[in-house]
């Protein structure tokens, strides 16, 4: 993949009692060339791994600088990073946190993501591990608001916990994915309160074949009941052959895992556009 040198800006967005610091990448504009940031396809929101565990915008840079700085696709992309906060221990700490689907979070994502929304155009949620479950529930929040619910171009997951054990912290978003939030998977991808349709947004899930937390056939039986729910919309996996859940999280996938997911994007959306 060729590369070259984003630019990187540094932002303030208010969220809940708090301000979170976001950084956003873009495709280096080289002199004399007639790109600027009208040639940019859109942007894609990182979600790290749970803070609570270690996780943090860290996780993420890699692959925003991969992202940003190729030079093979036809496609040019912007991506946030930024640093998610945890439930404050007086309010709970990570108990609370994975008893109320981790709210605190969900809330900070949302407000980036609107942020995004509004200053940018339409995004592309891309959530890492405990990150991926997290930024379904704040896609779930999105998608049933008015204002946005057609700001969405794709959902990514990296390594989504939906293993038996991991689902003990995280199963409490597993529904905002699987089904977009109606618990009558035979409502999927309507509004109740309105009637309106909601389409879900095409979804790709990456997961390594020896992944600690999913196996295989578990993702498989996830994306099937996905598929059952929400018939018209499309969801992809890309199976990355003997690597574990941490090692394709570890900066030496970065280059691998972005060459996916712009593959991937490039292809939603010529097909959108031929469509």
């Amino acid at each position: 993949m060729g590369r070259s040198r984003p630019n990187v800006s540094t932002h303030s967005v208010t969220s809940q009692s708090s301000t979170i610091e976001v950084h956003v990448f873009e495709p280096h504009q080289s002199a004399g060339t007639n790109k600027d940031s009208c040639d940019i396809t859109g942007t894609i929101v990182t979600v790290h791994p749970w803070a609570t565990l270690g996780g943090g915008e860290h996780n993420t840079i890699g692959l925003a600088r991969y992202i940003t700085s190729q030079t093979e696709s036809n496609q040019m992309w912007r991506v946030i990073t930024f640093t998610l906060q945890s439930t404050p221990i007086w309010r709970g700490g990570a108990v609370w946190g994975i008893l109320s689907k981790h709210s605190y979070e969900v809330e900070q994502i949302v407000d980036v993501t609107k942020w995004a929304m509004n200053t940018y155009g339409p995004v592309v949620l891309l959530g890492s591990s405990a990150g991926a479950p997290m930024a379904g529930s704040s896609m779930e929040q999105l998608l049933q608001d008015g204002s946005f619910k057609d700001k969405f171009i794709a959902y990514v997951a990296l390594g989504f916990t939906f293993g038996k054990f991991a689902s003990l912290g995280f199963g409490r978003h597993f529904s905002a994915v699987i089904s977009t939030g109606n618990t009558d998977h035979s409502l999927c991808g309507t509004d109740q309160t309105s009637d309106t349709i909601i389409v879900p947004p095409p979804k790709l899930f990456i997961m390594g074949e020896k992944d600690e937390f999913t196996t295989v056939p578990q993702l498989e039986k996830a994306v099937a009941k996905m598929k059952a729910s929400c018939g018209s919309s499309r969801i992809d996996t890309r199976i990355v052959a003997n690597v574990g859940h941490f090692e394709l999280e570890s900066p030496g996938y970065d280059p691998y895992v972005s060459k996916l997911v712009l593959e991937w994007l490039e292809d939603v959306l010529t097909k959108t556009e031929s469509g």
